[in-house]
């Protein structure tokens, strides 16, 4: 039990509820020294890489996303603009020696895929209403 520090006969106050003012402000940490150098026996770190090897054309990107667009959201024309952006592209990194020759191999081969099932899908379409058109035909 805590000690009462209170004159007899009065009343006991009440426990600190958590919502009392705050007192005095106290004054910040001072501010944290450097780290120190490293030890002897460790090599510094290498340099950050710079150059054009760093940098990725932007005609491999849209490259890419132009034959997942052609796969997905614009069936034939995604794909056929991936199929002529991709040797651009390739033809850009090998003069430029940036980042990117993979994102373009990538997406000129989803561009001829998307035009093969392209093809394929036209060619059901046909055949389907061909066969249709026979058989209302005969009956």
């Amino acid at each position: 039990m805590t000690e009462n520090t209170n004159e007899p006969g009065q009343p006991t106050p009440p426990p600190p509820s958590g919502f009392e003012a705050p007192g005095p402000a106290t004054p910040p940490p001072p501010p944290a020294a450097a780290p120190p150098p490293p030890a002897a026996g460790y090599a510094a770190p290498p340099p950050a890489p710079t150059g054009p090897g760093g940098v990725t054309n932007t005609m491999a990107i849209v490259t890419l996303i132009a034959g997942i667009a052609g796969l997905t959201f614009v069936p034939f024309i995604g794909s056929i603009v991936a199929v002529i952006t991709g040797p651009m592209a390739e033809r850009q990194i090998a003069q430029t020696g940036e980042d990117g020759a993979q994102l373009a191999k990538i997406g000129k081969i989803l561009g001829w895929v998307g035009l093969i099932l392209g093809a394929l899908a036209i060619v059901g379409v046909i055949l389907f209403w061909v066969v249709f058109a026979a058989s209302v035909a005969n009956a």
